[in-house]
């Protein structure tokens, strides 16, 4: 008969009898329970690791699973339900490169708060990887020259936002066995993640996104010009871009529908799905020149399906490779890459161009609701988070209505436009001349 006792605050111990060389023994096992947890969840925890011992030194299996089969069970019953196909081929590359290899094997309740800091400390001395996929995968040679991870790249440990979603991965998964009563509490809610800073959002000067655009307009093929307008101008994401039909545009209001997205992964291949959230379904009111520029390129598709008709079956897909078929998920951002690096515009993504997108409305005062709605964020502090920086004209704005209360007092002389930021005020205090 095993024994539960409560030695002190947090502090308890578990014990059993054994019979060893025909006479009985005491093993004993202290507890340090968590401090928020409250006395009674303390106490259930403490009658659960009870009965783990009483199961190891009778040699019985143990009702805790593992990490690897709780995995497969959270992946298969709980994070199905409500998952993409997307997030979980990402989830599943999380387990099966760094998770369960050094995890796997112990049951849930032996990952403690210690245990999981020490492998999040050596995880991030871990070399890089890369995720795609091996030569003997591919269904065509490699490009010359082309390789999975530079030296530079693999000599590098891991980053401090990999790292992150490697315990989002654990966070999450454990999360589930909280609520369904396996664990008393998330052991990887002690864990102390690593901080990163925070990169600047890509952003442009407005001249240069002038520029930008009439490089797009004037050497750009169609597809890819139409792929950049609808990133720069009407914040599409990628995936929304890829699966954009002419269907999708009302001629008469002047918008798009955005509510549905191209995805990949590589047990399914490419697919239609929903879009990233439910606030990227959305309807975009169109800039007037854009929608000129989509009814003429539709036009031109229409007539080349004069031409072809066997090639150009029912609704267009607006961006298109030849003869009208779907582009592949990532070819608009490989085409623009290779396009900006060509001009000028190293290091600026296809991505980036969302970014540019919403830093221009926000430096030209358009309300941040407006804003968050046509990026598809679910809140508009989401937006405010990421582009806070690119409203200086807000905050020079600040500055001159603090201005103005300081000048209301009549005690202070106004300030002489600056001709040089290094140069010194003109004027000491009261308005008198500064000496020398």
């Amino acid at each position: 008969m095993g024994t539960v006792e409560k030695r002190g605050k947090n502090s308890w111990r578990v014990g059993t009898q054994i019979k060893v060389g025909g006479q009985w023994q005491w093993v004993r096992i202290p507890l340090r329970m968590d401090p928020d947890l409250p006395e009674d969840a303390q106490e259930r925890e403490a009658k659960r690791e009870l009965q783990r011992l009483e199961a190891r030194l009778s040699g019985r299996p143990s009702d805790i699973p593992t990490l690897r089969e709780w995995s497969e069970i959270w992946l298969s019953k709980y994070l199905n339900l409500d998952a993409s196909p997307v997030t979980v081929a990402n989830y599943r590359y999380l387990l099966s490169s760094r998770i369960l290899p050094q995890l796997g094997d112990l049951p849930l309740t032996d990952l403690t708060p210690a245990r999981l800091t020490d492998w999040l400390y050596n995880l991030r001395q871990e070399p890089r990887k890369s995720t795609r996929l091996q030569d003997d995968q591919l269904k065509r040679p490699r490009r010359k020259g082309e390789q999975l991870i530079t030296d530079a790249q693999a000599a590098k440990p891991l980053s401090a936002k990999t790292a992150q979603n490697y315990l989002g991965c654990v966070k999450t998964m454990l999360s589930a066995a909280v609520r369904v009563g396996l664990l008393e509490y998330n052991p990887a809610d002690r864990v102390q993640g690593p901080k990163r800073r925070k990169k600047k959002k890509a952003t442009l000067p407005e001249p240069e996104v002038i520029a930008l655009l009439q490089l797009i307009i004037t050497e750009a093929e169609t597809p890819l010009k139409l792929a950049v307008l609808l990133a720069m101008l009407c914040s599409l994401r990628l995936g929304e871009v890829g699966a954009l039909k002419y269907s999708a545009i009302d001629w008469s209001a002047g918008t798009i529908t955005v509510d549905r997205a191209l995805k990949y992964t590589p047990a399914d291949g490419a697919f239609i799905a929903e879009t990233k959230t439910d606030a990227g379904d959305r309807v975009i009111t169109l800039p007037p020149s854009m929608i000129r520029i989509l009814h003429d390129a539709m036009w031109d598709d229409v007539m080349e399906a004069q031409d072809d008709p066997e090639k150009w079956r029912g609704d267009f897909w607006i961006v298109h490779s030849r003869h009208g078929a779907r582009v592949n998920k990532d070819t608009p951002s490989k085409w623009f890459r290779t396009f900006a690096d060509a001009h000028g515009y190293q290091g600026l993504t296809f991505h980036g161009l969302r970014h540019v997108h919403a830093s221009v409305l926000l430096q030209h005062h358009v309300d941040l609701q407006s804003v968050s709605v046509r990026m598809g964020h679910s809140d508009p502090s989401v937006t405010l988070r990421a582009y806070a920086d690119a409203m200086p004209a807000r905050d020079q704005e600040a500055a001159a209505t603090m201005d103005r209360l300081l000048l209301a007092t009549g005690s202070v002389v106004p300030a002489e436009p600056a001709t040089d930021p290094e140069a010194p005020p003109a004027a000491g205090p009261a308005g008198q001349q500064l000496p020398g």
